[in-house]
């Protein structure tokens, strides 16, 4: 039997794309919470990074723009690499509406490189309001979170690692509007007038280690996350996770393993504290 593909169907999938993001976009602009669409993103991210047609990719990345989920920073920042001019300019839009402290590498990085004038201008206009006190959604944000240095447990945890977990906390919590990561001096000094909240989020990896099980290399690891308040570091609550992955025999393949396994011990304990967070008004 033959396959065939008709010209009719590959233009209905893509009415149904094009439908699909429209719906999401009208249902944003007649709302007053973008975060009830937040479960959205992936799929609007998976149709910015493989839809063939670019209009597709235009409006998927306007969307993600005014869906306001930081966890969207991923897909927007490959689209600054995309082969169409207007879709990386409205990517880099997009990053600048979101307002993440960690869009600016991205912007920084693709203003190296890009030659289009017009691309240039909305990179270096996002960045510019990313430079405003962390940008648009920083002036709306009502909690401030700040990082320890996840210091101490295993002596199997390499700066990596706690990079990797890190990272991986800070995208999980980005998805929350009311957070932000970072303050200006002037913000600092006045915090507790303005009627915002701090906390700092610490921890350690108590367990990252590897052994084989049935053939496989199988690496476990064990998380454990406080949370204190700001600037005072008064203790809140404690909160740990751990996992198991199993990989390769090769020390890529191990790598590999130990921040997958981190990854999904992070993306736990970001639930929990997404939860804790959004009790205080996050």
């Amino acid at each position: 039997m033959i396959k065939t593909t008709s010209f009719l169907g590959t233009v209905t999938n893509r009415f149904i794309r094009c439908a699909a993001i429209a719906m999401v976009a009208v249902a944003l602009f007649t709302t007053a919470s973008p975060l009830a669409f937040a479960g959205k993103v992936e799929d609007v991210a998976k149709i910015l990074r493989e839809d063939s047609s670019y209009k597709v990719r235009v409006q998927a990345a306007l969307v993600l723009g005014k869906l306001g989920d930081r966890n969207a920073v991923g897909a927007l920042a490959k689209a600054l690499n995309d082969e169409n001019n207007t879709v990386r300019a409205v990517a880099a839009q997009a990053l600048g509406r979101l307002g993440a402290p960690e869009a600016a590498e991205h912007l920084k990085r693709a203003l190296t490189k890009e030659t289009d004038k017009f691309v240039r201008s909305q990179l270096e206009r996002s960045l510019a309001g990313l430079g405003r006190e962390g940008g648009e959604s920083n002036s709306k944000a009502r909690i401030y979170l700040e990082f320890g240095p996840f210091s101490g447990g295993s002596k199997s945890v390499t700066g990596g690692s706690l990079e990797t977990l890190r990272k991986a906390l800070q995208q999980k919590l980005g998805s929350l509007k009311s957070v932000t990561f970072s303050l200006s001096p002037e913000e600092k000094a006045t915090f507790a007038k303005i009627g915002r909240l701090g906390f700092l989020i610490d921890g350690n990896v108590t367990q990252l280690d590897e052994s084989m099980v049935g053939g496989a290399v199988e690496v476990n690891c064990d998380v454990k996350v406080m949370v204190a308040r700001w600037p005072s570091k008064s203790i809140i609550l404690w909160t740990s996770a751990g996992a198991a992955v199993q990989g390769g025999s090769r020390a890529q393949d191990k790598e590999n393993a130990r921040r997958d396994c981190l990854e999904a011990s992070a993306g736990q304990l970001g639930d929990d504290l997404k939860r804790f967070f959004q009790s205080q008004g996050g």
